[in-house]
Order: structure tokens, then C-alpha cells, then sequence
């Protein structure tokens, strides 16, 4: 048993002391002062220098033209939408409740969408999250929904 213990606690000891050296060599200045030296000067002659070579042009390299990224506007929600008219709210109905219409236009009718407002039910006037009484009648919404427990389960209304 305490063969076992002095050969872990011996491991241990050997790594601990790896990484502390390794460390060490990190941290120590003659490396960062062999970094960030200067070359040595040469000793000066007093013989007249040679004439300076040209100075080399660099080669040109061929550049591609910058590829503008297309800005693409991302669906924020993905599931079933219904977008209309608010024609009633009952607030005080457990689940409360919310009733949408839309008119079908040339085709003569009316759509009529109802689902249940819950705890999680996320409710936005603009960039603002309102609450459920600032759901007024006459109002037009956008209301994104899910199917619970055999009903429709409304998930967030925004307010347009």
C-alpha cells in the first residue's frame, strides 16, 4: 500500500517539477532578452565603402478583388405563423386566450386563428417585451405558435 502511494506521489512529483521547468524557461530574460536584441554593430573601417547595389523592386503580386458578402437576412423563427387582427383577449380565462382574424381578400371570408397564451409566451411591441394587457382589439399581430396537449400553444405575438 505505501509502495503504491510513494510511486504516485513520486509521478506527481516528477510532473510538477516538468512543468514548473518548463515554465521557468518561459519566463526567463535571457530568452526575452535574446528576442528582442539588437543585432551587434559591426566594428567601423576607415576604407571607402563599395557603392550601394540598387535597390530591388518587389515583385507584384496579383491581388483577387475583395468579395463583398451578400448580407442575407436570417428567418428569426422558423415554426408555424399566423399574422392578422386582434378580435378578442381573455385575460382572466386560465389559459388566457387569444382570437386573430384575417380576411382572405377577393376570396370572400375570414381565417380565425385562437390559442392559449402561457407563462412562456413572449410578447414584443417594437424591440420592447410588453405584457398581455397591451394587447388591445383592433390591433394587427404576428403570432407564432405550436401545437400542446391537443391545442395551440401561442409561443410569441408581436405587435405591429
Amino acid at each position: 500500500m505505501s509502495r503504491n502511494l510513494f510511486r504516485s506521489f513520486s509521478r506527481m512529483a516528477v510532473s510538477f517539477l516538468a512543468i514548473l521547468g518548463s515554465f521557468a524557461l518561459l519566463v526567463s530574460p535571457e530568452v526575452v532578452m535574446a528576442d528582442n536584441a539588437a543585432p551587434a554593430a559591426a566594428p567601423q573601417t576607415t576604407a571607402p565603402a563599395a557603392p550601394a547595389a540598387p535597390a530591388k523592386k518587389p515583385v507584384a503580386t496579383k491581388k483577387k478583388p475583395a468579395v463583398k458578402k451578400k448580407h442575407v437576412k436570417k428567418a428569426s423563427y422558423k415554426g408555424p405563423s399566423f399574422e392578422g387582427r386582434v378580435v378578442a383577449t381573455d385575460l382572466s380565462a386560465s389559459p388566457a386566450t387569444l382570437v386573430v382574424s384575417r380576411s382572405l381578400g377577393k376570396k370572400k371570408g375570414t381565417v380565425v386563428f385562437g390559442g392559449d397564451l402561457t407563462s412562456r409566451t413572449v410578447i414584443m411591441k417594437g424591440h420592447k417585451r410588453v405584457k398581455a394587457s397591451a394587447i388591445k382589439r383592433g390591433q394587427r399581430v404576428v403570432v407564432h405558435y405550436r401545437k400542446a396537449m391537443g391545442s395551440l400553444a401561442i409561443t410569441s405575438v408581436w405587435i405591429r
